[in-house]
């Protein structure tokens, strides 16, 4: 028991030093965000019964500094006033336009995002999410950051959350934590997750790797179009991955309204999980096996284990700690035990759910109800 334990501390301990190698490092090859000749942009939004909230996306993309860009509303054959508002607004904008899905087919967003890529006019394309607010400098500083490298590449950016109380906490400190581990593999140059809310990349590597059709399950799995299409970027080698982490590229939205909501949305980004490469499954289930172990260990060796525990905690805390100060989450690190044995029933309980009984069908966004 001790021994099984014990390896299980020795995990961790592993994982943090890697961790916080492949953060520092990523921080180091990240992009200038200085050029002075800024390339175009199309940003692409899929939207699907999103009338309620498109008009802050919209007034966020209106607030855009950059001197050239498009974008592509796809209405996803909504239900709602999605095609109207998205319509009137870009009627008034030379520089965007509507494309409507009237064929919708699984999997619905990344059919959609295919047929707004399609239609845009640019080659340098972004991605963002029909209830996320780009701040004003987003698109400038994704141009630059393309501009400051030498090859196409794919830039990842952080997605930060917004809410309050137990479940807005919790689903912030979810998301801090999904951001280290995502740009420490990009330092360690092998990415295997992004954000769809803040995404960017050329044409050129979309078409690459064949775009969502990519082996993998790019087409096997509704979710997937940022985490799958990075890793056949990587597995193709077609593209370098790199992480942006200056707060003017952060792009947030609102934390889920409820925890049903929550466990939807979690259970379908879970799910994609089938479709990962071997290896990227392996390190996630050595890492989070462990996790979970660690925290039964207090139950199992008394004090002993939670020595053990404590020690995989003050562990787990030194990369996260790197990871809080420069995403501006700080506030998160004074509950970090509570939020920690959230997240070891999450793989205990919402995983296990996504891995073996991936959701059928995409849910339609619930969103907080207006007094």
């Amino acid at each position: 028991m001790l021994l099984l334990f014990g390896g299980a501390l020795a995990v961790l301990l592993l994982y943090a030093l890697l961790l916080s190698w492949g953060w520092r490092r990523a921080r180091r090859e990240t992009p200038a965000l200085d050029a002075n000749d800024l390339p175009a942009l199309s940003v692409v939004v899929a939207a699907r019964n999103e009338a309620d909230v498109l008009p802050s996306l919209f007034e966020a993309l209106d607030e855009q500094s950059h001197p050239s860009y498009e974008v592509v509303i796809v209405n996803d054959a909504s239900t709602d006033d999605t095609s109207a508002l998205a319509a009137d607004w870009a009627a008034n904008r030379s520089w965007a336009q509507v494309v409507h899905v009237e064929d919708p087919s699984p999997p619905r967003k990344k059919h959609a995002l295919t047929q707004g890529i399609a239609a845009a006019q640019h080659d340098l394309l972004a991605f963002t999410d029909a209830d996320c607010t780009p701040p004003p400098n987003w698109l400038s500083d994704l141009a630059a950051a393309h501009a400051a490298t030498d090859d196409d590449c794919v830039l990842v950016g952080y997605s930060p959350l917004r809410g309050t109380g137990l479940l807005g906490y919790f689903a912030r400190y979810e998301t801090l934590l999904h951001a280290l581990y995502m740009v420490a593999a990009i330092g360690w140059h092998r990415p295997y997750m992004a954000v769809g809310r803040n995404l960017s990349y050329p044409r050129s590597v979309f078409e690459a790797v064949d775009g969502f059709s990519h082996a993998g399950g790019g087409q096997a799995s509704m979710s997937g179009d940022d985490d799958l299409f990075v890793q056949a970027v990587h597995r193709q080698d077609c593209a370098p991955v790199r992480a942006l982490l200056a707060p003017s590229t952060f792009v947030p939205t609102s934390a889920p309204p409820s925890w049903q909501s929550w466990w939807r949305a979690r259970r379908r980004h879970v799910s994609a999980g089938r479709h990962y490469s071997w290896t990227v499954g392996l390190h996630l289930t050595l890492l989070h096996t462990s996790l979970v172990l660690l925290w039964i260990a207090p139950l199992m060796l008394g004090t002993l284990g939670v020595g053990l525990l404590a020690t995989s905690l003050l562990a787990r805390h030194a990369p996260l700690g790197l990871a809080a100060e420069t995403l501006d989450e700080n506030d998160l690190l004074p509950l970090f035990p509570l939020w920690e044995f959230g997240y070891a029933l999450y793989h205990a309980t919402v995983v296990p759910l996504g891995l073996f009984s991936p959701p059928d069908h995409w849910d339609e966004p619930e969103r907080p109800t207006q007094d």
